[in-house]
């Protein structure tokens, strides 16, 4: 129920829109056939992604949705609203050992906070040797002043966007208005994971001694709505179309090198 809330506000807030851009030029450097999202959860950033390819010149990539634990009803849904177009693998997927067979650029929205730093390397570590690009993807950050507000109206909100939930069952009634396990979840969910996202510099870290020759690691910050800002950690293999340039600056959301990065247009809004 939780999950589907979070789809709600990543569908119609738009939190990730400002990486679309990068992620699109990005993919088609890499010539890139579709994304592997993983860790899809309800699969709602997911979607928002792909809507907002949409929009866009381009006919937007096919992505498919992955999770160790499957909503597979999520995943039936987004299926169906998109003719196919967002696809879904009913197997559980580990993120730190993805199948060979799934080849394309990996992608975590919201949901690299949830592991520890020695499994966090290993999803980074697992797309590095398999030569697939991957892009972790963050609105919540460590910052009392931007989200301290947010995390205590977060039950305010959860009993809001459930009226807009289809279908409204009673479970959800009941858990979310009579007995509030919903909000209350909802918000030690907002406040830990805000805790626990890496912070640019220690996504750094996690790259550090990943050793993969060709393969480049890229670290930022952009700016979303109001206040909220999206973490980011990009990792590719360099081929062409994808070369090496000088570092810069990321005090205003540019990329942060390790040790190189690409000539890819961060300065887009």
């Amino acid at each position: 129920m939780l999950t589907d809330i979070m789809s709600f506000f990543a569908l119609r807030f738009h939190v990730f829109r400002p990486i679309i851009p990068k992620l699109a030029q990005l993919a088609k450097a890499l010539d890139t056939p579709r994304l592997i999202d993983l860790c899809s959860g309800a699969g709602g950033p997911a979607l928002a992604v792909w809507r907002a390819l949409g929009s866009g010149p381009e006919r937007p990539l096919p992505i498919v949705l992955t999770d160790k634990y499957p909503n597979l009803a999520a995943f039936r849904r987004a299926a169906q609203v998109t003719g196919g177009a967002v696809s879904y693998i009913e197997e559980p997927v580990d993120a730190t050992d993805v199948p060979s067979a799934l080849g394309g650029f990996r992608t975590l929205f919201g949901s690299f906070h949830h592991f520890r730093p020695a499994t966090a390397k290993a999803i980074l570590r697992d797309a590095a040797r398999k030569g697939q690009g991957i892009g972790v993807f963050e609105y919540t950050e460590r910052n009392l002043l931007h989200w301290a507000l947010p995390i205590l109206l977060t039950p305010v909100f959860c009993w809001i966007v459930t009226l807009f939930l289809r279908p409204l069952t009673w479970r959800r009634v009941l858990w979310t208005y009579l007995v509030p396990v919903v909000p209350i979840t909802g918000l030690w969910d907002g406040l830990v994971s805000c805790l626990r996202t890496y912070s640019t510099q220690e996504l750094r870290d996690l790259t550090e001694d990943i050793d993969c020759p060709g393969y480049r690691w890229e670290s930022g910050r952009v700016r979303a709505f109001g206040a909220c800002r999206v973490t980011y950690l990009l990792g590719y293999p360099l081929r062409a179309g994808v070369e090496p340039a000088a570092g810069a600056d990321d005090s205003a959301g540019a990329a942060r090198h390790n040790p190189n990065t690409s000539d890819i247009d961060w300065s887009a809004p």
